[in-house]
């Protein structure tokens, strides 16, 4: 499914009829029909999902104990009066994007061994103070 598509799916979700804009705060009808919706994406891709403690969702492609990874994050919940993108875009690209990649049959091996792979591992160590920038530097 494509990004527009996985859009298009949720665009009445929180939507208000007067203004147009969408209301999806936390905990609320709207964000609780999101994470159903997320579940059911997802699931739909063959990801494990599950939820933590602080309410987080995390949706798992392959086991997330091995090391290898692929992570991406959004929400699915929204100011007061946002837009449509406001957290679902993030949620419909990674979706998208997973969706894709398993359909080229990519497989989550180490792809630094691989000299086909354009996507190699970076680790970094970083205290926060050394990685806070200001909006004047960006």
């Amino acid at each position: 499914m494509s990004v527009t598509a996985h859009l298009a799916d949720i665009a009445s979700i929180g939507r208000d009829a007067t203004s147009g804009g969408y209301s999806r705060l936390a905990w609320t009808d709207a964000d609780l029909m999101l994470r159903e919706w997320f579940i059911g994406q997802a699931s739909g891709l063959g990801l494990a999902v599950e939820t933590d403690r602080n309410g987080n969702m995390w949706a798992w492609w392959g086991d997330p104990s091995a090391g290898d990874a692929v992570v991406t994050g959004s929400h699915v919940d929204s100011v007061p009066d946002g837009g449509n993108y406001d957290g679902p875009l993030g949620i419909a690209s990674a979706l998208t994007a997973v969706a894709e990649l398993k359909r080229a049959a990519y497989t989550l091996a180490d792809p630094s061994r691989s000299p086909a792979s354009p996507m190699r591992k970076v680790a970094a160590s970083a205290s926060p103070a050394s990685v806070r920038v200001s909006l004047q530097e960006c």
